[in-house]
Parts: structure tokens; sequence; C-alpha cells
């Protein structure tokens, strides 16, 4: 498919800025990538139709930004372009493929995943999205854990691992439609679907299920906002795993610590955090541990 396409580049962010754009970009329906240059790093946007600078003023309004350049861009098959650039990547015993890379030999001693080439969103590139699948690998428990819980899917990679890991149930929410429609592509993709519920929820509300194994990627003020109804989806020896945060944020893992929770592990990988967390047993009023 050879089209126009105008990329409009921008630049000076900080990597906690660069993917918070990424992920106001991809909300506002834009294809985006982002790559560093000399410690800082550029942000670009693809758009089929001619992007104005107040537009992206507007869209980046919070940010303080540079302007780098704006080039129409003709000749080229972007869907064969994203496929070329989609290579395949091992974290942990995961080894994630496009799925138009099928045919090609996988390493035998790996679980395979194949996340859709043309999304960008939730390939495990993202240093949040490798430690948690690292976490779920270390953590995750097939014995222990039957049923789990993933807030804010995106693209449905980590509610396909925990699938893949032995988890018998797998919720899978998130509050955007084309994030849903995704996860749903990627979960029929990995042959997961009966495993696997892809749920649709406006305000990340949750129903009165409990849940052995929690992991939440998303941003560190909806983890605090929600952080009420998550530690009450949690069972009694459950096990949480929270990222989508900077090292320099703490107001996270000291509001879990607060409910209650006890920290089992932290993952520190490019500036960004992963929390793993359990959830203790009630005593009993003689200060036995509940049967």
């Amino acid at each position: 498919m050879k089209e126009k396409v105008i990329r409009y580049a921008v630049s000076d962010f900080s990597i906690k800025e660069a993917f918070e754009i990424i992920d106001l970009l991809f909300e506002r329906g834009y294809a985006s990538s982002c790559l560093e240059k000399n410690s800082r790093w550029i942000v670009e946007i693809f758009s089929g139709e001619e992007i104005t600078e107040s537009e992206i003023s507007a869209i980046l309004r919070n940010y303080r930004f540079s302007k780098i350049e704006s080039l129409e861009l003709t000749g080229i098959n972007w869907l064969q372009k994203c496929f070329e650039n989609f290579r395949p990547i091992t974290v942990g015993d995961f080894y994630i493929r496009g799925s138009h890379m099928r045919s090609e030999a996988a390493p035998a001693d790996k679980i395979i995943m194949e996340i859709t080439a043309a999304t960008a969103f939730g390939t495990g590139e993202h240093p949040t999205t490798s430690s948690c699948l690292i976490a779920c690998q270390t953590f995750f428990d097939e014995k222990q854990h039957k049923t789990a819980l993933d807030v804010g899917c995106g693209s449905g990679i980590l509610s396909i691992a925990l699938a893949k890991l032995g988890a018998r149930h797998v919720y899978a929410y998130d509050n955007d439609e084309e994030a849903t429609r995704i996860s749903r592509e990627n979960i029929e993709i990995n042959r997961v679907t009966s495993r696997v519920e892809v749920i649709k929820n406006k305000n990340c509300e949750f129903d009165c299920r409990l849940y052995d194994f929690v992991v939440a990627n998303i941003l560190a003020d909806p983890l605090i906002a929600i952080s009420n109804a998550i530690t009450s989806s949690l069972k009694e020896k459950g096990i949480l795993v929270l990222s989508g945060f900077m090292s320099d944020e703490n107001d996270v893992l000291q509001k879990y610590l607060s409910l209650g929770l006890k920290l089992k592990f932290r993952y520190d990988h490019k500036g960004w955090v992963t929390l793993v967390l359990k959830k203790a047993e009630r005593r009993l009023a003689n200060g036995t541990n509940r049967i």
C-alpha cells in the first residue's frame, strides 16, 4: 500500500516524556515512534494528511519541544516497512515475533508469542513491558495462580503471556476501543481465546471477581487512583505486578504498601520501574493465619 505520508518530527524530550507522548498520540489516532539522539529523545508523528504546527502544539501543550522537520514521504509501502522494522525479540523465556514471520524458524526452547506487526503498541520492546514479562515468568505459579487480571491490556501481550504460562482464566481490561480490538486479534492469533476474555471498561471499573495474579502496566496516576480496587480484587497470597512509571516516582509503591501489600521484588530497567507485590494472609483474632 503506497501512499503519501507526512512525517512530523519534534525533539528535546526525556525518555519519560517521549513514551508519555507516544501513548497520547496513540489515543488521538496517530502512528508514532521515538528514538534517542545525544541523550535526548525525538518523537516522529506520521499521518496521511497534512499536520499543522498548531495541531501538534495543541496535542503537546503540556510539553516543551523543538520542531525538527515536517517532511512528505511518498512511494513507500508503509505496511511492508512496518513489517521490516518489527524484528523478533527475546525476553526471558519469551520469543516475540510478528505474525507475518510465522513461516520462519523459531527457538524450540522458547514460548512463542505473535503480535500483529502493524501495531507498535505493546510489542515487548518498551522497558516496562519487557520487565513485566520477566516478572510474570518468574513469579507466576501455574499450580497456585488459576485466574489472572491484566489492567490496561494494550496489545494483549501480557494476557497472552499469562495464558501461555498456564493461567486458566485471564481477564484483559482496557478502556480504549482500539486496544481491545487489537488484543482480541492477537489473542486469536496466539490461539488462547479459550483462556483470555477481553473486556472494555470505561472507568477502570472492577467486577466482583478475585484474582490470583494481577498485572497493571499503566501510568503512575491511574495506578494510585485505582489502588483500592486493584488491591481488593487480589486474593490473599496473590501476586501483583505494577509498572508504567519512572524510578523517581515513589508514590505508587508507598500507596500499595499502605494498603497492606508486601514488596517481593523491584526491577529497574532504563529508568523505568516494575514492582512485584504480594497480598498477605489475613490473621484471626488469636494471631494465627486463616485456614
